[in-house]
């Protein structure tokens, strides 16, 4: 295995693996990135226009899955880089039980913050239950929202945005950026601190272990959990939130 950060190394002299893309590059792929969501988003409405009704889980899926391509074009065609490039590298386990640590302040954080939300009656993720009413396969829904978001998404978000970024910036800077381009992709503007939380728990594992891999671990984690309870809910299982 690789030599590799440790947990104990103060995180403000970790410079992170460089990437041969620069902030530029990653300009340019947000821009990709958000005329193809765009065009995926017009080819539905058309869809709709001529009685095509597209399932919420292929959205979610192919939706998703478009992120890579302006990840790939702009670093391993490119410049010749590799996916271990992009983050997906060997990592130091102990990375994983830290994460774990950072998730469970996130979410004491959000427990206090739904507590305030409710005062004005509004939900981090309001009718987050209700995707699941419209779709006819309701586990490609959460294997897309479970599995393929979060690899997807900590591969553009972080091993692209944030890497890049990182070439000219302090990381923090760096982590503070892509975080925030991470919330606002999720639209929602009560869930828009909490994402941005996650988005910085996720740059900093990145950045102490030099793999994205536990923050594709930690992304799976809260997905599967806020999915499944979203799930349990449209069966009337449990009380909706």
């Amino acid at each position: 295995m690789e030599n590799m950060p440790v947990l104990e190394q103060n995180t403000a002299a970790l410079s992170g693996p460089t990437v041969p893309w620069t902030p530029r590059d990653v300009a340019w792929g947000l821009i990709m990135a958000v005329l193809w969501v765009i065009a995926f988003v017009i080819i539905g409405g058309l869809g709709k226009e001529f009685g095509l009704v597209i399932d919420p889980s292929v959205l979610v899926i192919f939706g998703t899955l478009l992120l890579l391509i302006p990840a790939w074009y702009f670093s391993i065609y490119k410049y010749g880089a590799t996916w271990a490039d992009l983050g997906l590298r060997e990592f130091q386990p102990k990375a994983i039980g830290f994460g774990c640590g950072l998730m469970l302040l996130s979410l004491l954080f959000n427990l206090v913050y739904a507590t305030f939300l409710g005062i004005f009656n509004l939900e981090i993720q309001p009718d987050i239950d209700q995707m699941f009413d419209g779709t006819g396969f309701p586990v490609a829904l959460l294997f897309g929202g479970a599995i393929v978001a979060p690899v997807v998404e900590e591969i553009f978000f972080r091993g692209f945005v944030f890497a890049g970024l990182r070439n000219r910036w302090d990381w923090k800077k760096a982590a503070l950026a892509s975080a925030g381009l991470f919330a606002m992709a999720h639209v929602i503007p009560t869930s828009l601190v909490p994402i941005l939380i996650l988005g910085l728990i996720f740059a900093f594992l990145y950045q102490i272990s030099g793999s994205i891999w536990p923050a594709i671990l930690m992304h799976m984690l809260t997905n599967s959990v806020a999915l499944s309870v979203a799930y349990a809910a449209s069966q009337g299982w449990i009380p909706a939130p």
